[in-house]
């Protein structure tokens, strides 16, 4: 356990915060501010509207990257178009509303646009508060005699070399890089006598992770403190029978570290054709799910997390196939992962079981079956990755994404814009987009959509384009970050009124608030506890809790 107190007196009250090591898996992603961006124009048949702008979430004013209105009300050629993007806070930009042609090869065409006249319209997201510490901090495993991080400094622009001064035999810790909650640090390390450590050992490759505070072992990046033997990731495979659909094979992919975290448990994917998920595998070729999976894992872009592969047997399209639509038999399906395979998974692995713990995902018909299970079933699926999805094989589910009330999942939806299934779906993959966000979804809040230019209907797109659906589905920021608030910026009470307590709180983690009515502080205290909080939904913040009545002394815990 590592524990900071603070101690405050007034009026002979007293006032503790006790930080305790603990990793957490909560929350729902949102930390961007949802910015609606509205515009009434008049547009031809085939024609929309878009939004472009300086910054990533406007597509660095390319407008092949520009993100598409939908359309409200129409008076004749005269409408209302609106989305609603995700902006992180603190963001002041520049954009405008631009006219493009809807056709399966348009979008990727940059020629393809009308630019509104007049000037940049502007606008910014509200910002955080201070962090509790300034900057980023890194913790190094090496045997060197010192050590020094060279990163590339996003205050100066440029790459600067800052020491680290040793914690223990064989660690090394840096402080105040860059700013907290920057979206990316690129680095590597040196001894300062012409030997560097780059990725794989490949000179020239650098590291880079989101997380403000991090453990780098054995080229491996934490955001917990990792033991001292990590073994690799791993596929395990076993045999499932079943009573509703067809016997099948089950491959389970366990992420680095499962043998060793005893204590951790982990959230749990269930891919669809299971027999093309894995390296070397796929008459048609491989997603490479591990290997894409570990090599997110190891720079902290994505959770660990476990992927179960569930086999395509020769019922497949029945099985992938909605009820609604074509006699399918998907609810089958649906029942044989919900009753007999999730439990025996919960069963025999660390697993966390909550729904918004669990997604499902898959390519054409499992893009299909997935986007029916996030939603007919969110009380089990959360996180749905449809990639290529074969919305022509069900017009009722596609609709569906368009009808209140919106399901409470985090959607991950892609196509690559040429080849079989009519240009892989592009456009009725649009349609199931444009009905999300008519019935509020958010962009890089609860929903990602990527057009895959140039790209065909195959598993060698499919294994391109997945690492963006597993940072989007799983990031490192649902988890709490044990390195930044038990390591290196723990948490502290920053003021007491007298009837009002207020710490510093992180993403992901929720705290009690007890009192003890207590004359004198003792090892054997009474504690009441006077308030729980929500999970803190930010990088950051100050909760403020009423406290007082009978109570002499308080204290503030981070919970599991």
């Amino acid at each position: 356990m590592n524990t900071k107190q603070l101690r405050y007196t007034s009026r002979a009250v007293r006032v503790w915060f006790i930080g305790i090591f603990l990793v957490v898996a909560v929350m729902a992603r949102a930390v961007n501010v949802p910015v609606l961006f509205t515009n009434t124009t008049d547009t031809v048949f085939g024609q929309s509207v878009f939004v472009v702008g300086n910054i990533p979430e406007l597509g660095n004013w390319n407008p092949t990257l520009a993100t598409k209105l939908v359309a409200t009300a129409c008076n004749g050629n005269i409408c209302d178009w609106a989305v609603t993007v995700g902006i992180p806070p603190g963001t002041s930009y520049e954009y405008k509303f631009i006219k493009r042609n809807d056709c399966d090869t348009c979008y990727g065409d940059a020629n393809n646009v009308v630019w509104e006249p007049g000037s940049n319209r502007t606008g910014s997201t509200p910002g955080l508060p201070p962090p509790p510490c300034p900057g980023k901090t890194v913790f190094y495993f090496s045997g060197w005699s010192s050590a020094s991080l060279l990163f590339s400094n996003t205050l100066t622009g440029s790459f600067e070399q800052r020491a680290m001064q040793p914690v223990t035999n064989g660690v090394w810790r840096v402080d105040g890089i860059n700013r907290a909650g920057e979206p990316n640090l690129t680095f590597v390390f040196t001894d300062g006598q012409g030997n560097f450590d780059n990725p794989d050992l490949q000179p020239g490759r650098n590291y880079e992770t989101p997380l403000d505070a991090f453990v780098v072992k054995d080229g491996q990046i934490y955001n917990y403190w990792p033991p001292s033997f990590v073994s690799t990731n791993r596929v395990e495979t076993f045999f499932k029978t079943s009573t509703n659909v067809q016997s099948r094979t089950i491959r389970v992919y366990l992420p680095r570290g499962y043998n060793e975290n005893t204590g951790k448990r982990y959230p749990v994917l269930y891919m669809h054709d299971g027999a093309n998920l894995f390296l070397g595998m796929g008459a048609f070729g491989s997603w490479n799910a591990d290997t894409n999976a570990a090599n997110l894992i190891r720079f902290g872009k994505m959770r660990e997390t476990i992927i179960v592969g569930v086999d395509q047997t020769s019922d497949r399209l029945s099985e992938y196939q909605p009820p609604d639509c074509l006699a399918g038999t998907a609810d089958k399906y649906a029942a044989f992962l919900i009753q007999e395979l999730k439990p025996q998974i919960d069963t025999s692995y660390r697993t966390l079981p909550e729904p918004e713990n669990t997604g499902a995902m898959g390519s054409s018909m499992g893009g299909l079956v997935s986007t029916y299970l996030g939603w007919e079933f969110p009380g089990v699926f959360r996180k749905i990755g449809a990639l290529s999805t074969a919305y022509w094989r069900c017009n009722v589910t596609l609709n569906n994404l368009g009808n209140p009330p919106a399901r409470p999942v985090r959607m991950y939806l892609d196509s690559g814009d040429t080849g079989d299934f009519t240009n892989d779906g592009i456009a009725l993959t649009m349609q199931a987009r444009d009905n999300l966000i008519r019935n509020g979804y958010v962009f890089n809040v609860n929903l990602d959509h990527v057009i895959g230019f140039g790209q065909n209907h195959n598993e060698y797109w499919w294994d391109r384009r997945s690492p963006r659906a597993f940072t989007f589905l799983f990031p490192t920021s649902d988890e709490p970050n044990s390195v930044l608030d038990t390591f290196a910026c723990p948490p502290v009470i920053t003021a007491y009124t007298g009837t009002n307590l207020t710490w510093t709180s992180y993403r992901a983690r929720t705290y009690t608030v007890q009192g003890s009515t207590n004359v004198e502080f003792s090892s054997s205290m009474n504690w009441s506890n006077l308030v729980t909080t929500a999970p803190e939904p930010q990088p950051w913040g100050y909760p403020t809790a009423p406290v007082g009545g009978p109570f002499r002394f308080f204290r503030v815990r981070q919970n599991q």
